[in-house]
């Protein structure tokens, strides 16, 4: 008994003695790490983790120390200063006899390139493997004083502590073109930070925050959020919810009582359809059990009359084909078709053929049984019709059709033959219904009719209440607690974006939720440091979207904004690519803000902005700021439009005369406004001399 006694006794002080060397265990955040920039000539906080109650001495080799006390809970930060750009330095932290070197530290400026897939975007990501332009020198780049940290895109943060700061040379640019933690170098950022570093000669450092498809709700605090969304329930305590799940599961159903009591709507989450079967697409309960049978009474259903059928009947059955330009609603989610068919001869079985297609999903039922579902937009649908399931006379079709994003529906006519006998359903037999919408990557569930979903649509947007999705990273104030929180002490000189066509949708909000994300961060960095960023290029948006207002929005933030810049693209939009491959020019334009405004440059660093007009019987004489050196034209001016006070705008010529473009038609007389490039898809033809080309506008907006 002794003897275990005296054991007990030595394991208990082992385990004493461990426990204390984890809590002696001196760490940095993982953006501290070999081959750091540190920002020039500021007070650059240093943070991190030690025994509590304990000194934490900081030195760099430059010259400069301090000492700072970690907290009861071992958690430390103090302020080091730092001269002028050089390097390569050390970075020394000691505490309690631990000590951690980082070694190859630079010293010079700090940029934080932040966005959505255009930022992201670089030569391994692109549409139908078409790379990015100048993809020679991006491959072959070797710069040992431009640096790059990339935070990962994880909603977890564990993947966060295993990235390291990487130098910009062929080696790790092939490393980060395959992927893995240091996900890709964003090509703007990339071109962006050789700019600076050609002109100014200084070590430059990127830290790169993006994630393609996000909005800028996601990039903003709770606490701005609240601010700019006060009918929004509790959005100021969401995150409190992302990591207890129990109480988070409480908070949803607590707001789907709420929507189902306010609105009669349920909510049900959108499935991975890239992994479910036929069954489990079959059993979800959209409300709609019924629409597939042949004795469904659809009386009360809308005739499907779209506003225009190609000799084809293509996309005739895209649901955005029954809104208005002026229309809200969000077209993308569940739609059920039906009709019905006359067959005479039921000794042999059919098929039902849909060349082009269903744009997203289907399940298609024929006299109530499930005869065939497919996922692919541009897939043929082929279904056998079994003999077994025909009826002589009368019979039933009923597609239910998920979208899931950018137009849907039947894409093109609708068969059904066999080797006698063909019949081709046109769509104006076919009643449909809309039942469930998609916000917040959840389907809607609704019960209103066509009318009234278009009539409350902006009403629903704006009122609904939002359930709290914590694995989506377009969940409000997700990416700033996951991707801007863990280095919002790390100084910056200031930051770039290019983000917007996620919230395209809602573009009547973007210019207050766009300049107050640009706040929030400034303050809780602490500082207002320069934010430029950039005007999403022209695309073939849908019919129902209106690029042209939020470029119209980021375009008014300049006003609305101190301190922001923002790089016009009229001239490199793809019309088919949302992501064009030209990112040199991107980040160049945005340097140029930097090099004129932080740095000293006597350049013209923008293209020509709209600033006033004057009427005229004949024409319109529009002047502009950002003119450089004077207004220029590539190829023949195009874009304008005039209208008079009825307000209906026409195509109009456009001439630069005086340094200021005349714009005119003869469909016009006495115009008092003009607008241009003011549609999803244009190509720039207004530059300065300079060759920066010149935002759309809208003289009545």
């Amino acid at each position: 008994m002794k003897k275990l006694g005296i054991l007990f006794i030595i394991n208990t002080l082992i385990f004493i003695s461990c426990k204390s060397s984890e809590q002696k265990k001196l760490s940095l955040p993982s953006v501290f790490s070999n081959h750091m920039v540190l920002q020039q000539k500021a007070n650059v906080s240093i943070w991190g983790n030690s025994i509590a109650d304990h000194p934490v001495e900081i030195k760099g080799s430059w010259g400069s120390n301090v000492i700072t006390i970690a907290n009861s809970k071992g958690e430390w930060e103090a302020s080091l200063e730092t001269p002028s750009f050089g390097g390569p330095f050390e970075l020394s932290i000691r505490s309690n006899e631990q000590n951690i070197v980082f070694s190859d530290v630079m010293i010079g400026e700090v940029w934080l390139a932040s966005g959505q897939s255009n930022m992201e975007w670089n030569i391994n990501q692109s549409e139908g493997g078409r790379g990015i332009d100048n993809k020679n020198e991006y491959l072959s780049a070797n710069y040992s004083e431009i640096r790059m940290f990339n935070i990962p895109q994880d909603l977890s943060g564990k993947y966060l502590n295993d990235v390291k700061w990487l130098i910009i040379n062929p080696e790790n640019i092939e490393k980060s073109v395959k992927g893995g933690v240091n996900n890709g170098i964003s090509a703007t950022a990339f071109f962006f930070a050789v700019k600076l570093y050609t002109k100014l000669n200084i070590p430059i450092g990127i830290i790169n925050s993006s994630w393609g498809g996000t909005r800028v709700e996601a990039w903003t605090s709770h606490k701005k959020l609240k601010e700019l969304m006060p009918n929004l329930l509790n959005i100021g305590k969401r995150h409190q919810f992302f990591n207890n799940k129990s109480k988070l599961i409480s908070y949803n159903d607590s707001i789907a009582k709420l929507n189902n009591e306010m609105f009669g709507i349920k909510t049900v989450l959108i499935p991975d359809y890239d992994n479910m079967g036929i069954r489990d697409w079959a059993e979800l309960d959209l409300n709609d059990r019924e629409f597939s049978k042949k004795s469904f009474d659809d009386s009360s259903w809308d005739f499907w009359l779209p506003k225009s059928i190609s000799k084809e009947q293509k996309n005739s059955g895209s649901f955005e084909s029954k809104l208005d330009e002026n229309n809200q609603i969000i077209s993308d989610g569940v739609i059920w078709f039906r009709a019905k068919i006359n067959i005479e001869n039921i000794e042999s079985e059919y098929s039902l053929i849909i060349n082009n297609g269903i744009d997203d999903l289907d399940l298609t039922y024929f006299n109530g049984q499930l005869i065939g579902n497919t996922i692919g937009w541009d897939k043929a649908r082929n279904y056998k019709i079994p003999k077994e399931i025909l009826e002589k006379g009368e019979n039933s079709i009923a597609i239910r059709v998920y979208d899931g994003g950018g137009p849907g529906g039947i894409n093109g006519i609708v068969e059904v033959k066999n080797s006698l006998t063909s019949q081709t359903i046109p769509f104006n037999s076919f009643k449909f219904k809309h039942q469930a919408f998609i916000t917040n990557k959840k389907l809607w569930i609704h019960n209103y009719s066509l009318e009234d979903l278009i009539k409350n649509s902006s009403i629903l947007q704006k009122n609904i209440q939002r359930e709290i999705i914590f694995n989506d990273s377009n969940e409000y104030g997700i990416l700033f607690e996951r991707m801007i929180f863990p280095i919002l002490s790390y100084n910056i000189k200031g930051a770039i974006w290019y983000q917007g066509e996620a919230n395209v949708s809602n573009y009547d909000e973007y210019q207050e939720s766009f300049s107050g994300m640009i706040d929030d961060w400034r303050e809780n960095w602490g500082y207002d440091f320069p934010f430029y960023y950039a005007q999403i290029a022209p695309f073939r948006y849908s019919k129902n979207e209106f690029s042209h207002q939020l470029r119209d929005a980021q375009r008014k933030v300049l006003e609305s904004t101190s301190k922001t810049g923002m790089a016009i693209l009229s001239d490199v939009g793809e019309e088919n690519d949302i992501h064009p491959r030209n990112k040199k020019d991107v980040g160049e334009r945005l340097a140029l803000l930097a090099l004129k405004n932080d740095y000293g440059f006597d350049i013209v660093s923008s293209g020509p902005l709209y600033q006033s007009h004057q009427n005229f019987d004949k024409y319109i004489e529009v002047d502009f700021k950002s003119k450089g050196s004077g207004l220029s034209a590539k190829e023949n001016l195009s874009g304008f439009e005039i209208a008079s006070e009825n307000g209906i705008f026409h195509q109009a010529s456009a001439k630069i005369t005086n340094d200021k473009v005349r714009v005119f038609s003869k469909n016009v007389n006495n115009p008092i406004q003009v607008r241009y490039g003011w549609k999803n898809w244009f190509k720039g033809t207004l530059f300065n001399k300079e060759g920066l080309p010149a935002s759309s506008f809208n003289s009545s907006n």
